[in-house]
């Protein structure tokens, strides 16, 4: 073992020098911890060591997170927008209504015209290919026409009506317009395309009408 030569003691550090003495040390103060055994596995029993807990500062920890889980409720269930709803009054905008009072006159009871009704509702998609018809589908699923002309009896639709206003010039409507016409079409469906006008003639509308479906 190592000597020292010359004596000194050193105080608060917990050395102790002595010539012809072993170096000696002052071990720290002791730290409590609980040992909790934990089963691990079946042939061993390993020890945790968990330190000692303030019981108070476990329970400030605790009413803190609480607190925070009923602020943040509180300010999701009372902070929240408010939403209204209520009906509309009609269907039909104004330019739809002075066309449809024209329609209605045209037709004089002989079908049901019926409004904004979804394409959807109209034309059955089929396909082998579920991917397929899920893409035509979807296409037309949020999509309706103005004006439906139905049978009286069984509402057998026999002809769709489109009132083509200034908006139906932009691309995205071109394109809109071109698919339901493809698609009709393709399901031997009338689609009859009023331009929007400031007056209509009944004895016109029931002209084109007759075209296509009989009066």
């Amino acid at each position: 073992m190592k000597r020292l030569q010359n004596t000194a003691e050193i105080r608060g550090q917990g050395i102790r020098l002595s010539s012809a003495h072993e170096l000696q040390t002052t071990p720290p103060p002791a730290i409590r911890w609980r040992f909790l055994p934990s089963f691990a596995t079946n042939r061993s029993i390993s020890l945790l060591m968990w330190p000692s807990i303030d019981p108070w500062t476990a329970v400030l920890c605790g009413a803190g997170s609480l607190g925070i889980l009923l602020l943040s409720w509180l300010i999701r269930h009372f902070l929240q927008p408010t939403v209204h709803i209520e009906a509309v009054e009609t269907l039909l905008t104004a330019a739809e209504q002075k066309f449809y009072e024209a329609l209605d006159a045209a037709i004089d009871g002989r079908l049901l015209i019926l409004s904004k009704v979804r394409v959807a509702d109209l034309l059955i998609v089929s396909s082998s290919s579920s991917s397929a018809r899920y893409r035509v589908f979807r296409s037309i699923a949020c999509k309706h026409v103005d004006f439906v002309l139905a049978e009286a009896e069984n509402l057998h639709p026999l002809a769709a009506i489109e009132l083509d206003d200034s908006s139906h010039q932009r691309a995205d409507r071109r394109l809109r317009d071109q698919l339901l016409d493809d698609l009709f079409e393709k399901a031997a469906l009338p689609l009859i395309r009023f331009r929007a006008a400031a007056t209509y003639s009944p004895r016109r509308i029931e002209e084109r009408v007759g075209e296509v479906v009989e009066l």
